[in-house]
Parts: structure tokens; C-alpha cells; sequence
């Protein structure tokens, strides 16, 4: 695959190695930790892209993603926080109802680039560290040049050691990111023109399948816990200050659960994804 710049010939990665080499079905160690909340339908849909629309119960998904392992970094790892709605596309083939990824904060360039440019994700970089326990709460968050815009809490929970000695007897089942059953994920692509500022060159829906991982669960705990957006000037966030605002806003109704989880995940190169014409 060509990827810029092209004067040096086909890219080696990233998600692929030396001679094409694809990644698929290697494990990885992923720790998860989520908190769930409803919001307003009206507010939801004032986020959502073209052709989206909220579910009927409007549930935001705001999780981060702790990794380790993965082949096609050559054993290195990165961390992101994500946030997701639960909304239906309402394409000319008929609806398709998912976990809207509406964006992702990554910890390390490398999959930032492609996941945007070849997937359509919409990837942003952040300081993500790992999560952390303290005096009997776990912590997640997220931060960009010293600006901490996104909080995390999980009550009653104390993260210990890796459980490495679970690994070995632990069940195959099918998994999306974050432990999803039976939704894929939905993104919109889009990109604009070059020197045609207002039109894009693409504006698409892409979809990852439903389940579309191995995982093996090690461990898990579902509980209470709270999150929270801090709204920020342009000069504290002077890219993306108005996401971080726009989802601060979203009226938080009830807290609906908490989780984290470790597991091994199977991690492939998502050329499974495919676009949903309009």
C-alpha cells in the first residue's frame, strides 16, 4: 500500500510489516475502562453527523483503551480515549444501528495517521496515561499540553498486577472494542478539498462489523462511576476546544454504569471495514 510520501515506494506499516506482512490474530493486552450516561435526544442529535440520527435511548459511551503488545508496532503499545453515541445511519439501503465513534484521542502519531486518512476514524492526539488507583478508586484521563479535559472515576475499584497467570485458561469468544456485542462501530469520513475549502473530497459513512475480534477476558468489574468533560478556552485547546466544549454540554440525566475489564484481544488490521453509501 502507498501511503505519503510515495517517492519512497509502498509503506512497511504501519499495520503491516517487512513484505506486506498483515497482522491479524495477534494477541495483545488491552485493559478497558468505561462509564455510560443518558443524555438528551435533542442534545445528541446536535452532534451527530448528516443521515444520523440518536436511538431511542440516548446512552453516551465514554471509554479509554490501555494496550500493549501489538505486532505491528513490533511489541509497543499506545492508549486512547474515546467517546460514543448510540445512534441509527439512516442510509438509502435501509438503517443500521450502532456505537457512533464520534472521537478518539490517541497517545502516539503512528495509528492517528492511517486510522484517519484509510479508515475514516476520527482520531485526534492526546496524552493518555495508563489507569491508575488511588485510595480505593481507579482513575482515567486525558489531557493535551498540560490541559486536563477529560476525568474518569471508578468507585470501589483497585487495579492490581496484570493478571498474567489467568491468561493461559482463558475462553475465545467474539468481542468488539471495549467488550460490544452484536453493534459495530460507525464513523464518518470526511476530508476536505484542497483549495475548495467548503466541499469535501469524501463525506461517508464507514462501518466496522459487529464482534470482529477475538478476546479472551481475564478479568472484569462492573460497578459506579462518574466522568466529566472540563469546557476549555481556545487557548487551553486552541485544535479541538470545540469538542471537548460540545461534549461537556451534553446534558448528563443519569450515570447508567461502569466497567473495566483486562483481557487479550486479537487485534487485526481492520480491512474489514467497508463505507455505507448515502
Amino acid at each position: 500500500m502507498y501511503r505519503m510520501p510515495v517517492g519512497f515506494g509502498p509503506s512497511v506499516g504501519p499495520r503491516q510489516g517487512p513484505d506486506g506482512t498483515r497482522f491479524n490474530g495477534e494477541w495483545a493486552r488491552t485493559a478497558t475502562a468505561h462509564v455510560s450516561y443518558r443524555t438528551e435526544a435533542d442534545a445528541l442529535a446536535s452532534v451527530l453527523p448528516p443521515g444520523f440520527a440518536p436511538a431511542a435511548d440516548p446512552i453516551v459511551r465514554v471509554q479509554t483503551l490501555q494496550n500493549t503488545d501489538f505486532a505491528w508496532l513490533a511489541g509497543r503499545g499506545y492508549n486512547w480515549t474515546e467517546v460514543l453515541f448510540s445512534a441509527t445511519y439512516h442510509s438509502e439501503k435501509g438503517p443500521v444501528s450502532g456505537d457512533f465513534v464520534a472521537v478518539m484521542w490517541e497517545s502516539k502519531a503512528d495509528p492517528i495517521i492511517p486510522g484517519r486518512e484509510e479508515l475514516g476514524l476520527p482520531k485526534l492526539f492526546a496524552d493518555v496515561p495508563d489507569v491508575r488507583s488511588v485510595n480505593g478508586r481507579s482513575f482515567s484521563t486525558a489531557s493535551w499540553d498540560g490541559f486536563q479535559f477529560m476525568e474518569m472515576t471508578l468507585e470501589d475499584l483497585v487495579v492490581g498486577p496484570w493478571p498474567t497467570e489467568k491468561e493461559a485458561d482463558a475462553v475465545t469468544t467474539s468481542l468488539g472494542l471495549g467488550g460490544s456485542e452484536g453493534r459495530p462501530r460507525l464513523y464518518y469520513k470526511y476530508m476536505p478539498r484542497t483549495g475548495d475549502w467548503a466541499n469535501p473530497d469524501v463525506a461517508y459513512v464507514t462501518v466496522a462489523p459487529a464482534s470482529n475480534y477475538e478476546v479472551k477476558v481475564l478479568e472484569s468489574w462492573t460497578g459506579d462511576g462518574v466522568v466529566a468533560f472540563n469546557r476549555a478556552r481556545w487557548e487551553d485547546l486552541p485544535t479541538f476546544c470545540n469538542i471537548v466544549n460540545a461534549i461537556a454540554d451534553l446534558p448528563v440525566l443519569e450515570f447508567t454504569g461502569a466497567g473495566f475489564s483486562r483481557a487479550l484481544v486479537a487485534f487485526n488490521d481492520l480491512a474489514d471495514s467497508q463505507h455505507i453509501l448515502p
